[in-house]
């Protein structure tokens, strides 16, 4: 994948010199499009992209296993026949996991935490959609307590350039404007509340951003 995304996009990676990962992390990043997460294993050393699980909506994962086409823009979702292979590729590639917006949270939260325990990486999108042109959206409550509840370090990703391209309506072949930025772990107090939690964190894409 790594090969192909060189190839493709040519993305501009700037991250801390030292990026030694002495315990699993949860890694946060602003979601664009469906090429977040490849853009985010680019920018992120061996040690820590090869041990990532990647939280992806319940909802679309659902979709596609049962033959519907997860970017449908009506409510009834035509019959899909690629939907089973997508679903496979993607669990199989990515090592993805659902995260539902609608129900069983804590279910998902559980998995993520023995994904922890496992010693893997977990990548969460905490604005839980795409942003139509790269603006960054509020987070999702839910991310202060996955943070709270693993008391794991966050590693903020943020990836530039994608939202441009997307309401231009251009591809993304070798753009020369896609940039990643990667920041520092970020270690939050057991005493500090969700709320405050996913306010730092928003804050912290916020200025990787600009």
């Amino acid at each position: 994948m790594r090969p192909l995304v060189s190839i493709l996009a040519s993305p501009t990676i700037s991250r801390p010199q030292s990026m030694a990962s002495t315990q699993p992390m949860l890694l946060i990043a602003n979601h664009i499009s469906t090429f977040d997460a490849p853009l985010v294993y680019q920018a992120l050393p061996f040690k820590i992209r090869s041990r990532i699980a990647v939280a992806m909506s319940g909802e679309m994962l659902d979709d596609y296993l049962h033959f519907r086409n997860a970017e449908r823009t009506t409510v009834k979702a035509p019959f899909f026949l690629p939907g089973p292979i997508i679903y496979t590729l993607l669990t199989a590639l990515f090592n993805v996991f659902p995260l539902p917006q609608l129900r069983d949270f804590q279910r998902s939260f559980a998995h993520a935490g023995e994904a922890l325990d496992r010693g893997y990486n977990v990548l969460v999108f905490p604005e839980g959609t795409r942003s139509a042109d790269g603006t960054l959206a509020r987070f999702r409550a839910g991310i202060g307590l996955l943070v709270k509840e693993s008391n794991a370090p966050v590693l903020p990703i943020a990836t530039l350039g994608l939202g441009e391209l997307k309401t231009r309506q251009r591809g993304w072949f070798r753009s020369g404007t896609l940039q990643v930025r990667v920041g520092e772990p970020i270690v939050f107090d057991p005493g500090e509340s969700e709320a405050a939690i996913t306010a730092r964190l928003h804050q912290a894409i916020e200025n990787l951003m600009h």
